[in-house]
């Protein structure tokens, strides 16, 4: 009897081991960065290049079969010689684009609507103050049609920096409207 179990746990052993081995000597063709490539350039077939290596599902990496559909995309970070290529480190378009800026604004959550904000979402961003009352050299406050980047995790004080792109010729005024949290959140139709 107990020659039978020793040999049934020597088999069972040998079953395991011989799954690890194939598990681990599976190998993944992947993409790998061939020479540094800094944000917002476009890839070229010689940027990148393929390997093969043994890795957990739970790695976000770029098949060496997607190389064809990543050239021509734009760095969204700086990509460095021998790193992997992840997908959310490219993209068809840069933030901000030519002519754009990207403003971050610190807001109270009663400046930003209940509902919340995301990325992508058409907003206002616009002065609150006193009605009739005019801001810093004696000028009204301005409007600003911006599109939502991104929006941060409320911080120790419960502030929320959200990214806001506008085109470059509002950024500075929004920037300065925003620093003295005269700002409020205005959301468009997401309706299209």
């Amino acid at each position: 009897m107990m020659l039978a179990v020793s040999i049934a746990l020597t088999a069972l052993g040998a079953l395991i081991a011989w799954q690890v081995y194939g598990i681990a000597g599976h190998r993944t063709p992947v993409l790998v960065m061939a020479r540094d490539v800094p944000i917002g350039q476009q890839l070229q077939p010689e940027d990148l290049r393929t390997v093969a290596i043994g890795m957990d599902s739970a790695v976000q990496a770029l098949d060496a079969g997607d190389k064809s559909a990543v050239i021509g995309k734009r760095a969204a970070v700086d990509l460095k010689a021998g790193s992997l290529l992840a997908p959310a480190q490219v993209a068809e378009t840069i933030v901000p684009g030519p002519g754009q800026v990207v403003v971050p604004v610190a807001l109270k959550p009663s400046q930003l609507p209940a509902r919340g904000i995301q990325p992508g979402d058409q907003v206002v961003a616009t002065a609150v103050q006193p009605t009739g009352s005019e801001g810093p050299g004696g000028r009204f406050p301005v409007d600003h049609m911006a599109r939502v980047d991104r929006v941060g995790q409320p911080d120790a004080d419960g502030l929320i920096v959200v990214d806001l792109v506008v085109p470059a010729g509002d950024g500075t005024a929004l920037a300065r409207q925003a620093a003295d949290g005269k700002i409020a959140i205005v959301l468009q139709s997401r309706a299209g």
